[in-house]
């Protein structure tokens, strides 16, 4: 259980870091302007997406669930038994996709995009932690 509080904290961390450079950066153009701060939102967003992943394939292997071909179909087969709510697919497969393009697409990173996840997808990252919390207590069950 341990290792599910560590990803858990380190998601908090980074929370807690965007809440910052939201904060910090009331426009879009006070953000773009700002490579500090874009780099640590990128860098934030991408340790957020990768510890959600890992918690979803502890979870599988954990339930001798099928091997997931992607990323992304990590939620899905916790979706299909029953071990993950089917309202935060779509989230989660907007954060997969965002930490590809992170990851894969660096030099193509559309400033507005992740300025946009800082002003209106915090509150939804942090459901999303809350609910995969939930599921990581109930589990022991």
């Amino acid at each position: 259980m341990e290792i599910y509080f560590r990803k858990f904290e380190l998601i908090e961390e980074c929370i807690k870091k965007l809440s910052e450079i939201k904060r910090e950066n009331p426009s879009l153009d006070k953000y773009r302007n700002s490579w500090k701060d874009k780099d640590a939102a990128e860098r934030n967003i991408q340790k957020a997406v990768e510890a959600f992943i890992d918690i979803g394939k502890m979870l599988i292997a954990e339930k001798k669930l099928k091997e997931p071909g992607s990323n992304r179909e990590v939620f899905l087969i916790l979706e299909e038994n029953g071990l993950f709510p089917a309202n935060f697919i779509a989230l989660i497969d907007k954060m997969i996709g965002m930490g590809n393009i992170i990851v894969h697409s660096y030099d193509r990173i559309d400033d507005a995009i992740v300025y946009g996840v800082l002003r209106k997808n915090l509150n939804d990252i942090k459901k999303l932690t809350q609910e995969l919390k939930k599921i990581c207590l109930s589990k022991k069950t």
